[in-house]
């Protein structure tokens, strides 16, 4: 029989909402951004990368839903998006 572990996802009011939010990640059981979250869900789902831990990960997809969910209804997160891009874009002009 297959079993699949599948953690307890926190309620909404408990996920993380900004990228620079940190919490506790249950498949890697450390604390996490959530910026590397997302980073880390959608790269191992768009990939199929079934051997990394955050492949079909609920709780990953739980965090993008929220995150996604948010930035639309309120417009908040469109500058911090937009900052972390530019600071992206400056790291990697000082190659």
């Amino acid at each position: 029989m297959n079993s699949v572990y599948s953690p307890a996802v926190p309620d909404e009011a408990a996920r993380p909402r900004r990228l620079t939010d940190v919490f506790r990640c249950a498949h890697r059981g450390r604390a996490l951004h959530l910026a590397t979250c997302l980073d880390d869900y959608m790269n191992a789902n768009a990939l199929r990368v079934k051997s990394m831990v955050c492949f079909e990960c609920t709780q990953g997809n739980c965090n993008r839903e929220t995150f996604a969910a948010d930035a639309d209804a309120e417009g908040l997160l469109d500058s911090e998006i937009w900052a972390r891009l530019m600071a992206d874009l400056k790291d990697t002009d000082n190659c």
